[in-house]
Parts: structure tokens; C-alpha cells; sequence
């Protein structure tokens, strides 16, 4: 069974606060990219639990054991389209953060003050708060100890028995 990611992207503009339908500030490819490509980060934290196509269609990884629910409740486990929806979520809001970042500062003359540096502090404390919230819900990867031995070859000399 498979399933297209494209259900996703009403809770995904849910979440990034872009819900006024007559000026989206993002496409809905590019929403579906995030959510693509979010499938395809997790997979590190989850061991490559969904295969997802480029055009969003993902499917169960059979190699995959640890199903709490079988195919017949849908492709994505319910379980799993929050953390989707926050790892997208955190990709589209960090790539807005640098391409609006030249547009973060303060001015001043004899008469005005403009300032929107407490916005971009805003949008940044909410990107962390995504991270954490998403760190809550899916155990991040952890780097494995690497233990190796090494042996030594010590020749015996003559005389030594």
C-alpha cells in the first residue's frame, strides 16, 4: 500500500501559520517538498521506516519490523505525521529565517524608529521550539561507540622458550 504526503500540508500551513487561503506565503510543491524531504531526515531517527518517491508517494519499508498498526489504517502511522509535520515544518521556516535574514535590523533619523530585530528573535525562538517539541516526540540519532582492538605481533627471540 502507499500513500501521497500531499494530505499533510494543510496541518503543515497549520503549523508554520500560514493559513490565510487568499495570500498562502508558500506554494504547495514547496510544502510537499518539505514534507518529502522530512520523511527522508526521520528516517535517520527511525531507521528508514517509510520509502518516499520524489513525487511524495511513500510506502513502508519491508525491512522495517517494529509496525504498530498494519497497512490497513493507512501507509504513515498516525503516530508519525506529527514528527513529519514538525521536521517540515523546521525546513521551511530555517530556509524563510536565511532568506529573510539581510531583511532583520534597526534604523534611525531625528524622528523615526524602526526595528523588526525582536521578530526575527520571534521566528528563531520558534524554530527552537519546533526542534525541542520534535526531539520530545522522536529520540534524536545518537552517535554509536566505536570499540576496535588492536593486536600486536611481538616475534619471539632466540633463546626463549
Amino acid at each position: 500500500m502507499t500513500q501521497n504526503v500531499d494530505y499533510l500540508i494543510p496541518y503543515l500551513r497549520l503549523k508554520i501559520g500560514d493559513t490565510d487561503a487568499t495570500a498562502y506565503k508558500y506554494l504547495d510543491d514547496w510544502l510537499k517538498t518539505s514534507l518529502i524531504l522530512a520523511v527522508r531526515a526521520l528516517g535517520r531517527r527511525w531507521g528508514s521506516k517509510y520509502i518516499i518517491t520524489d513525487s511524495g508517494v511513500a510506502s513502508r519499508n519491508t525491512t522495517y519490523t517494529d509496525w504498530e498498526f498494519d497497512e490497513s489504517t493507512g501507509t504513515i502511522q498516525d503516530k508519525d505525521e506529527n514528527p513529519i509535520i514538525l521536521q517540515a515544518a523546521l525546513l521551511v521556516l530555517q530556509g524563510s529565517l536565511e532568506n529573510s535574514a539581510w531583511n532583520i535590523g534597526s534604523w534611525r533619523d531625528a524622528e523615526i524608529s524602526v526595528s523588526n530585530i525582536q521578530q526575527g528573535n520571534l521566528r528563531e525562538q520558534t524554530i527552537k521550539n519546533l526542534q525541542a517539541e520534535l526531539d520530545s516526540i522522536v529520540r534524536p540519532p545518537s552517535k554509536r561507540l566505536v570499540v576496535s582492538t588492536r593486536r600486536t605481533f611481538i616475534p619471539e627471540l632466540p633463546g626463549q622458550n
